[in-house]
């Protein structure tokens, strides 16, 4: 029996302290867990502007921020809040790229415009023409793009408040016992990504002025790019036998998702509706059949579908023991 021989583990050495470091798979960058710089694997220079959000939200604010969250969610217990035990708090400072724009736009395209036209008691016509049009943007704009292509979806497309970021602090993280997630999307990547941001938004305010354009002439200026490291927290919990997660933005203190267990109370009513529909469902049918799809007979048709969904949700609610409440 062949014996399967593990891969060495990559390290580099930091370009800052000379530390030895671990390369994570599909990184781009590494980030040293001694002294905290970034270190970028294609071109092996470090990152010059690493900043951080800082951690507002841990400990017991946390075990009183959840149950309170899904207290406003149908069928989590009543005693929830009471009986509900965490067993594990793992911070996640995960990975973005901001870079800051300053994009002009100079376009001209064809608009359109309702000339004024003498109308009657009787008629009144619209008369929309088209007419050459030309106009300028400039805007300042600040973009985000997460480390991950794939990965960590719930986290893609959330408003991260750049404006509060400092100065990235190793002792910090460490002190609250974080893990340090590093990007897997690179520089290059990213800007391209930032880049069709602008663009696009540029696009959206012309077309608010125009409807076709015929030309551009647009310059996109690269003003400021950090590699900014956000705090979540994900959070695992217990209710009896049942266990459960939730993600928490720590610089917020806002839940992302959370799951809870559905209640005995939702479950048997859950049951309920299963055999109400069975019930409504069989007599619509026989219904149907004896009055061979007169007006009765439709509406019982309409019944039976209508209490064939009423069916599903009640098998739902009956066998489901774990939901996910999410913004």
């Amino acid at each position: 029996m062949a014996i399967e021989q593990q891969q060495p583990t990559k390290k580099i050495n930091c370009g800052y302290c000379q530390a030895e470091v671990e390369i994570p798979p599909f990184a781009s960058v590494v980030t040293c867990p001694y002294c905290g710089t970034p270190n970028e694997l294609r071109t092996g220079k470090i990152i010059q502007n690493h900043h951080m959000l800082s951690v507002y939200f841990s400990g017991s604010e946390l075990t009183e921020l959840i149950p309170e969250y899904l207290s406003k969610y149908v069928g989590v217990p009543s005693d929830f809040a009471d009986k509900v035990i965490f067993t594990d708090f793992e911070l996640r400072m995960m990975p973005f790229w901001v870079f800051k724009f300053h994009g002009h736009t100079d376009y001209t395209g064809l608009g359109k415009y309702c000339p004024a036209v003498h109308s009657t008691h009787w008629s009144r016509s619209i008369n929309i023409q088209t007419r050459p049009e030309r106009g300028s943007i400039d805007l300042d704009q600040t973009c985000l793009v997460f480390g991950y292509r794939e990965q960590h979806k719930e986290i893609r497309d959330e408003k991260i408040p750049v404006g509060s970021k400092e100065a990235f602090d190793i002792n910090a993280v460490n002190a609250e016992g974080g893990r340090i997630y590093d990007t897997e999307i690179g520089y290059d990547e990213a800007y391209r990504n930032a880049e069709e941001q602008v663009k696009k938004r540029h696009n959206e305010l012309i077309y608010r002025e125009i409807y076709k354009i015929e030309g551009l002439n647009q310059k996109i200026d690269l003003k400021e790019v950090s590699y900014l490291h956000v705090p979540f927290y994900r959070i695992t919990y217990k209710y009896g036998n049942w266990t459960g997660e939730a993600l928490v933005d720590a610089a917020r203190g806002k839940v992302l998702r959370a799951e809870y267990p559905i209640s005995r109370s939702h479950r048997f009513w859950g049951f309920t509706f299963i055999l109400l529909a069975l019930g409504v469902i069989g007599g619509a049918i026989f219904a149907a059949l004896q009055t061979a799809l007169s007006e009765w007979g439709l509406a019982g048709i309409v019944a039976a579908v209508i209490f064939a969904g009423v069916l599903i949700f009640g098998i739902k609610e009956t066998v489901t023991k774990k939901k996910v409440a999410a913004e």
